[in-house]
Order: structure tokens, then C-alpha cells, then sequence
């Protein structure tokens, strides 16, 4: 009971987290247009989605809930340093990975939140 309890905890932490890193929208949609252009150089802005690259290094693979804990750097303008689990978006990537593998990763800003849509080791 504890263990799920620690889950639903940890969860909550990171919707609430994920939620404050958020920014809100409420330019006009010149400056938007104008904004999208001028992104940071680890964005890239689609149509349906943004796209964040990060650096960090992998704290545990949770295949249960098909999740990789990653403790990155600064994801610049989207999220600053912290340790967080991702969903993945294929489920091959939990096995490329183990607790305590320096990784390189992309995310995908969706509307059901960050979801890791690539993961590649970097050297030690």
C-alpha cells in the first residue's frame, strides 16, 4: 500500500510541476508568429506540437507504467533543471536505457503533457 501511495504522490507532484512550467498563451497572433520564429535553438515549433531537446542522466526505468526517470538540465524554454519521469511514446526506448546512463533526449509537448520521443546514450 505504501508503494502506491508513494506513486500517487510522485504523480500528482509532477502534474502539478509540469502544469507550473507551462506558460501561458496571450499574445496576439502576430507575436506569436513572430515568437515561434525567433525560438530557442532546442525548440522547434509544429503545428500540433513543440518539440525540447534536454541533456541528464537516467535515475530509473519504470516499465510498469512505461516511464523513464530522467534528472536533466535546464530544457531551455520549457521546463528549468529538475529530476522528472516521462512518458515514452514507443516502448523499445525502456530498454535502451538503464539507471545511471547519461542520455540525450527529445520530448513532445503535447496537451496530455511531455511525452520523450527519442532517447539516445551520450559518452560517459
Amino acid at each position: 500500500m505504501k508503494g502506491i501511495t508513494a506513486c500517487a504522490i510522485q504523480l500528482i507532484l509532477v502534474a502539478v510541476f509540469h502544469q507550473a512550467c507551462r506558460r501561458p498563451q496571450t499574445k496576439s497572433p502576430s507575436a506569436q508568429v513572430q515568437s515561434t520564429t525567433q525560438a530557442a535553438p532546442s525548440a522547434q515549433a509544429t503545428d500540433t506540437a513543440k518539440i525540447f531537446s534536454g541533456d541528464g542522466v537516467v535515475e530509473g526505468v519504470d516499465k510498469s507504467v512505461d516511464q523513464i526517470q530522467i534528472n536533466h538540465g535546464e530544457i531551455k524554454g520549457y521546463m528549468p533543471a529538475m529530476s522528472m519521469p516521462y512518458r515514452v511514446k514507443d516502448k523499445a526506448m525502456l530498454d535502451m536505457v538503464k539507471a545511471g546512463d547519461k542520455v540525450s533526449f527529445t520530448l513532445e509537448d503535447t496537451a496530455k503533457g511531455a511525452v520523450l520521443i527519442e532517447i539516445k546514450k551520450t559518452a560517459p
